[in-house]
């Protein structure tokens, strides 16, 4: 499971999720027959896939992370967490709330769940634990219903648990819109009855997740890069 602190000081400590900072990220998403997609929402709210060269108003290239000044509070301490929302349908004013921890002991957050990243429900997801040293692992474990599944890429009946192993695996300087960052890599697996995920991540101590790996349920990959970071005094890029 995930570390949380129920001190209230410490979990308001969001040291680079910050409060009302805007994570601006592009994605590329390759099927399992190799052909790079996009997709596009519908008036009706559903989605399709298109082709990187198609031209559509409402083709999706890139999505927001935004920290909220709110929070995601539980009967169960333990479930605190801060509210976060992401921007995929810049037409859409109403965009769900989800959660994330930043704490002493670790950074977890819920991936984007909606349209074409419904998928990464069933991937590992970010999250890393400190100390930051290779070598270093960690496992927590969650239960998905079948109402996640979606017949482009895997469906199934009731609940299935998936077992997630997370391991820092090395370090690494990459190219990134913010300059050459020193990143540590996490690799990531998540295994249950219906499949097999994986996620190689990149973290830095300032920007966070600089880069996430998707290896999803049917074998088709999905990239996701951070491109921008911006608070509501300063841009950082």
């Amino acid at each position: 499971m995930y570390g949380n602190i129920v001190e209230k000081q410490e979990l308001e400590r969001n040291n680079i999720y910050k409060r009302e900072g805007v994570f601006t990220f592009s994605y590329k998403f390759i099927d399992k027959n190799g052909k790079e997609l996009f997709f596009y929402i519908n008036k009706d709210g559903s989605w399709d896939f298109i082709d990187v060269n198609q031209i559509n108003d409402n083709v999706v290239k890139d999505f927001k992370l935004e920290v909220l000044n709110s929070n995601m509070n539980f009967s169960d301490p333990i479930y605190y967490q801060t509210g976060i929302s992401y921007i995929i349908d810049k037409n859409n004013l109403n965009h769900p709330k989800t959660g994330l921890i930043e704490n002493e002991r670790n950074i977890w957050f819920h991936p984007p769940r909606e349209y074409l990243f419904q998928i990464l429900e069933l991937n590992p997801y970010p999250y890393i634990k400190y100390p930051l040293e290779i070598g270093h692992e960690w496992i927590w474990k969650l239960r998905i219903g079948d109402s996640w599944g979606d017949k482009r890429w895997k469906q199934w009946k009731g609940v299935a648990e998936f077992n997630y192993k997370y391991s820092i695996v090395g370090e690494k300087t990459i190219k990134t819109n913010f300059g050459n960052l020193d990143c540590f890599i996490v690799e990531s697996e998540a295994i249950s009855s219906i499949g097999k995920t994986r996620l190689t991540s990149y973290f830095n101590s300032k920007y966070g997740f600089v880069k996430l790996e998707y290896t999803n349920i049917d074998n088709s990959k999905l990239q996701i890069v951070l491109q921008s970071v911006s608070f509501p005094l300063f841009k950082i890029f």
